[in-house]
């Protein structure tokens, strides 16, 4: 069942591109994310990464990533630089299938552009210290049964801001990360 699941979302997202024209918006940062999933591992885990304890998104769960910089020629090319800064894994380790809908921030000014791909099994991994808190393999399919669904709400400016979240075991995966997520439950379901 997860093996058809998998390759559901890999014929779905392969060479998938965004409707990206909001990434043009200049009030806001642009930064790039990778979903990767774990291709020869029953459980299809995803690879996430809490951020280390300074900055807007302390201790939050996310995906491996950052902003863009000057060197990179594209979006991609930032999900898998940043990627491999943060969790060490080697680029011939990983592949981008495709993207999903970028994904602004709460409040904190960032636009994300989400990249799904796969990952070998037993990749060297190797967090950056100075960037990510822990990193976690969660399996993919267990964590957006409906069971690990669940609401978080925040203020911010004055304002209440609802957002969805999943969790997982002690991992609460909430804000920009769990509308990724929702995106890959969604692509499912469709």
């Amino acid at each position: 069942m997860s093996l058809e699941k998998y390759k559901i979302l890999e014929n779905k997202i392969k060479n998938r591109t965004s409707d990206n024209k909001i990434l043009e918006n200049k009030d806001f940062m642009v930064a790039a994310v990778s979903i990767l999933i774990e291709k020869d591992n029953p459980d299809f885990p995803i690879y996430m990464i809490k951020r280390a304890n300074e900055g807007r998104h302390a201790l939050e769960w996310a995906f491996p990533g950052g902003k863009t910089e000057k060197i990179d020629k594209d979006l991609s090319d930032t999900a898998s630089r940043e990627t491999n800064e943060e969790i060490g894994v080697p680029l011939k380790d990983f592949t981008l299938w495709g993207e999903l809908e970028p994904v602004t921030t709460l409040g904190t000014g960032w636009i994300i552009q989400p990249y799904v791909g796969e990952i070998k099994k037993n990749s060297f991994i190797k967090k950056n210290v100075e960037e990510v808190e822990d990193i976690a393999k969660i399996p993919l399919f267990k964590l957006i049964e409906k069971i690990n669904n669940r609401y978080v709400s925040f203020t911010s400016n004055d304002k209440r801001i609802d957002s969805e979240a999943y969790a997982y075991e002690d991992k609460l995966i909430w804000g920009a990360s769990a509308r990724m997520i929702a995106q890959l439950s969604k692509i499912l379901i469709d």
